[in-house]
């Protein structure tokens, strides 16, 4: 993956070669082909470029107009190109092979205020005017791609990663307790908060313009619409539909060097992306060759999902390289652990995903493909009795209403009182208030969307107010410009703080090795459509992704389809902390940076994993605490 940086001189002086460089330089451990300057009065900037495109459309270089008022810098993938294409200025040379940055640099000239929206991919840039001296930032709305700034009294910092602003001289590093707070409340550190005070993130989907005097605006340049509303007769055009997106999403992705890694489990999302890239390469598409990396589990048979992995493998004829789960024992390897500057936030199963990109790099691939939007998109066990009742379908409704029932182990009145009727009241009251964008009754009382009551018993008491850990989380407020309940908790696990750490984390890591990262999933046109389908027809208690599984029929395999089923790996990590790595966790809660700072209460810490560790129910999830661990001892020791 490419990277960006640069500096703004706000009095206009010559900004210092050696910043520049520290900053490039601080990037290093990404793979590139070659670093791209461009400097003038005030101002100087640079790209990492990484081209892992099949037809050099992929170069990250800075794009200046004629006059060089003009300056952007961009590491994008575009994938509407062919309108992008429509939209240059009669100046620029229209051509299919343009590189996607200079087709985004002639999409904000032709249209400086639209423009940004109308880009679709995975995309930062730096937008800077010279005449009027401002600077504009932007990011795609999925979070795809990073991006972060520092206002100073003379001058303007960003960069890809928030590492390369520390590397510049004269910039303190002064760590950033709400962000620790954050991350302490179940990984959920918002975006915008970063763990450096005086260093900040362009939120997914905004543009900031950043003026000569260092005054900031912000304004939202894609989000989806809450009005939108999606009713077929047929229920089949729903899945046809989105067909149509998901196979577009995998296409726009395919325009990378072969062969191409993907991490192939037996589930439905990695599934579905391996599927539908092998068909398309069978209608003579120009699809690069798939190489699948997947977990081979011999001591958790339970957890174990090569079968379906084969059948779908076979069927498209793609090689499989098993990675067996005992080399990728959570902690064991603490090589595959080692936290980025930027924040602690780092996957459980870490050791797996370095082995897949580690085997990818050496097999030559550029590229590595991820299925991990999949379950929020059309997942999450999002469930809406009242769609199939406005539909007709009581006896379907009575199905699932039993179903649910019986997972949760509630009686028929307050099954029916949760799943029922405290859904339909909700509604109501939301289109009620939605003129105050007031939260709805129930969602006031889910403690799942309360940052304060998702902090572990162990954090000290009083760290919430310490810290300014608010109550409530900001995504409730956002989520509820949607009316129905489903809708919002579809919204909110979409956007989730965690599902953006986990697309901010995996793309450095793809970077690391040479790879560009790519997640069909993450595509900003399926989440419009979902967030506009009636949530009944997504998901479903008795068919899961239901709405996934009809769009894939035709294109899987019958029987892979029928086999897919979600697993989590979870006893690798109880096996791994309560036993291969305990001492290791032990030493972890023991002189604890955490305990230092005051964010937790040692003692109690270590009793709760002892008393874990004998086989006591887990009450709490030692995770977010481990991994910030990891992260202050290796950044602030």
């Amino acid at each position: 993956m490419s990277a960006i940086c640069g500096i703004v001189s706000l009095d206009g002086r010559p900004v210092a070669p050696s910043h520049l460089a520290a900053m490039v330089a601080r990037c290093q451990h990404r793979l590139v082909d070659e670093v791209f300057y461009h400097r003038q009065a005030g101002m100087g900037v640079a790209c990492l470029s990484r081209d892992s495109s099949s037809d050099g459309t992929g170069a990250c270089r800075p794009e200046a107009s004629p006059d060089g008022h003009l300056v952007l810098v961009a590491d994008a993938r575009l994938d509407n190109r062919e309108a992008c294409l429509a939209w240059q200025p009669s100046a620029f040379t229209q051509r299919e092979t343009a590189t996607d940055g200079h087709l985004m640099f002639g999409t904000l000239l032709h249209d400086p205020q639209g423009g940004p929206g109308r880009l679709i991919g995975d995309f930062a840039y730096a937008l800077w005017d010279g005449g009027q001296r401002t600077l504009q930032l932007a990011r795609d709305a999925m979070g795809m791609r990073s991006l972060y700034y520092r206002v100073e009294s003379g001058r303007i910092l960003f960069a890809t990663e928030l590492s390369q602003i520390l590397a510049v001289e004269g910039v303190r590093r002064r760590a950033n307790r709400l962000a620790m707070a954050w991350h302490l409340s179940d990984l959920q550190t918002p975006p915008g908060c970063t763990f450096f005070e005086g260093i900040d993130e362009v939120l997914p989907g905004e543009e900031v313009e950043i003026d000569a005097r260092g005054r900031v605006r912000r304004r939202v340049i894609w989000k989806p619409d809450p009005d939108d509303r999606l009713h077929y007769r047929d229920s089949g055009d729903y899945a046809e539909h989105f067909r149509a997106l998901l196979v577009e999403a995998v296409r726009c992705r395919s325009r990378v060097a072969s062969p191409a890694a993907i991490s192939l489990s037996g589930g439905m999302d990695s599934g579905s992306i391996a599927s539908i890239a092998g068909w398309l390469a069978e209608q003579g598409r120009d699809m690069p060759a798939l190489r699948a990396y997947s977990w081979a589990f011999t001591q958790h048979p339970e957890c174990d999902e090569r079968d379906n992995i084969y059948r779908l493998a076979k069927r498209f004829s793609i090689p499989v390289k098993e990675i067996p789960a005992e080399q990728t024992y959570p902690l064991m390897d603490l090589s595959a652990y080692v936290p980025d500057e930027d924040g602690p936030f780092n996957l459980i199963y870490q050791g797996f995903v370095d082995k897949v990109l580690r085997g990818a790099a050496a097999d030559g691939c550029r590229s590595a493909w991820f299925g991990f939007r999949g379950d929020v998109v059309v997942g999450g066990s999002i469930h809406e009795l009242a769609g199939l009742v406005r539909d007709g379908r009581w006896r379907e409704a009575r199905h699932e209403l039993a179903g649910l029932r019986h997972d949760h182990g509630l009686g028929r009145t307050r099954g029916l009182c949760r799943f029922g009727i405290r859904p339909v009241l909700d509604d109501a009251l939301s289109l009620l208030t939605r003129p105050l964008r007031q939260a709805p009754f129930s969602d006031a009382r889910l403690s799942a969307y309360s940052p304060r009551d998702r902090l572990p018993s162990f954090v000290t008491p009083d760290l919430a107010l310490r810290a300014g850990l608010p109550g409530r989380d900001p995504l409730v407020a956002d989520s509820n410009a949607w009316i129905r309940a489903s809708h919002r908790e579809r919204y909110r696990q979409i956007f989730s703080p965690l599902v953006m750490s986990v697309m901010r984390l995996v793309e450095r890591q793809c970077a690391t090795h040479g790879l560009v990262r790519a997640d069909p999933w993450s595509d900003r046109r399926l989440a419009a459509f979902v967030l506009a389908c009636p949530q009944h027809r997504v998901d479903g208690f008795r068919q899961p992704k239901r709405l996934a599984r009809q769009a894939v029929r035709g294109i899987m395999p019958d029987e892979a389809l029928q086999h897919c089923r979600k697993v989590m790996p979870a006893p690798l990590y109880e096996h791994a902390i309560r036993h291969l790595a305990y001492d290791r966790v032990l030493d972890l809660m023991t002189d604890s940076r955490c305990a230092a700072l005051g964010l937790i209460d040692e003692a109690q810490y270590r009793a709760l994993f002892r008393r874990h560790c004998r086989g006591a129910p887990q009450a709490v999830d030692f995770w977010p605490a481990l991994s910030l661990e990891l992260w202050l001892r290796r950044w602030w020791a």
